[in-house]
């Protein structure tokens, strides 16, 4: 019995697992109420995410207007036909893509309709595997997302790449950059923003 308890106890101590809410999407925290503004809200975050993990385009259509402004960095573009020709073209280079969303992940205000979401995106593309966390702020109306705003460093999977950061997944907290490899822990500087050609183009 003492054994048990024991045994009880430790299983207790243990951080709670990630739930899944869509395929290779999981949420740490706690879901809105069903049926209530705040998990419509919740679930069109989680309907994006689905989207690129799944490369279904039915997730996207069903919490997106058809009108949508998607933005990340690198790249503008507006309207739903567009936005799914952009996650075609992903899913055509990526693959084993998943998202964890961390217990403090959301952000809901349902008077100005903007959710913002704290999340960790997972992918293998263009030859490495990349561990990035990332930021997405929307505007809904009428039900359905009419922005989308994602912000993410895009120089953290090209350090992943050299071995200068962990691939660290499902962390408790989410920070703008993983840590730092041993090797590079007390390196400074270690990444320097700067064009890598001249424009106009001679």
């Amino acid at each position: 019995m003492r054994g048990l308890t024991l045994a009880l106890s430790t299983l207790c101590a243990l951080p709670a697992l990630a739930e899944e809410i869509r395929p290779d999407v999981t949420f740490n925290g706690k879901l809105e109420a069903e049926g209530s503004d705040r998990a419509m809200m919740q679930n069109i975050i989680f309907d994006f995410a689905a989207a690129w993990t799944t490369c279904d385009g039915d997730y996207m259509t069903r919490s997106f207007a058809q009108d949508v402004r998607f933005s990340y960095p690198t790249t503008s573009v507006q309207g739903l036909d567009t936005m799914l020709a952009d996650l075609e073209l992903f899913c055509g280079m990526a693959e084993d893509t998943s998202f964890f969303f961390p217990k403090d992940a959301f952000y809901i205000d349902t008077e100005t309709g903007r959710v913002a979401a704290e999340v960790q995106f997972r992918t293998f593309q263009r030859g490495s595997r990349q561990v990035v966390n990332d930021v997405w702020v929307a505007t809904v109306e009428d039900g359905k997302a009419t922005i989308l705003k994602e912000y993410l460093d895009g120089r953290v999977k090209d350090l992943q790449a050299l071995g200068v950061l962990q691939l660290e997944e499902d962390p408790d907290f989410l920070t703008p950059w993983p840590p730092r490899t041993e090797e590079w822990a007390e390196c400074f500087p270690i990444a320097k923003s700067a064009p890598i050609n001249t424009c106009p183009a001679e």
